[in-house]
């Protein structure tokens, strides 16, 4: 299942494997620069039609947790802090989330689509140009 958890400034996208928090995306909405892929070697690669702001991960199936993308980007902070909430949610739910605990709003989707599909379904649905 593919998460999105989004806060006021952004939202990331990630899975669980195992125990491990794969990190698929991330977008920061004030951002506007050309959106590009990060490698797990640190190397990255434009991607000139790719939603302006945003930070893929990975390659051939390869992604990187949470803590790595937390090191790459620390000024991300308060997101990453949301995504570690919806995680522990997910692997230990209480009769609250996690994320209303937090000193900003923040929700967490779950989606049994690939992001392919639902970049399919938002494309078809006028939400992106």
């Amino acid at each position: 299942m593919l998460h999105t958890t989004s806060i006021e400034d952004g939202e990331a996208t990630w899975r669980m494997a195992g125990s491990r928090i794969e990190m698929e995306s991330f977008t920061d909405y004030r951002c506007h620069a050309t959106a590009y892929r990060i490698r797990m070697d640190g190397t990255t690669v434009d991607i000139p039609n790719g939603r302006q702001g945003s930070v893929y991960f990975g390659e051939d199936g390869a992604r990187p947790d949470l803590a790595l993308v937390r090191e790459w980007f620390p000024k991300y902070w308060l997101l990453w802090d949301a995504v570690k909430a919806a995680y522990w949610d997910t692997v230990v739910p209480l009769g609250y989330s996690r994320c209303d605990t937090l000193p900003h709003p923040a929700y967490d989707h779950v989606s049994r689509d690939s992001n392919t599909e639902i970049t399919e379904k938002v494309f078809s649905a006028g939400r992106l140009a």
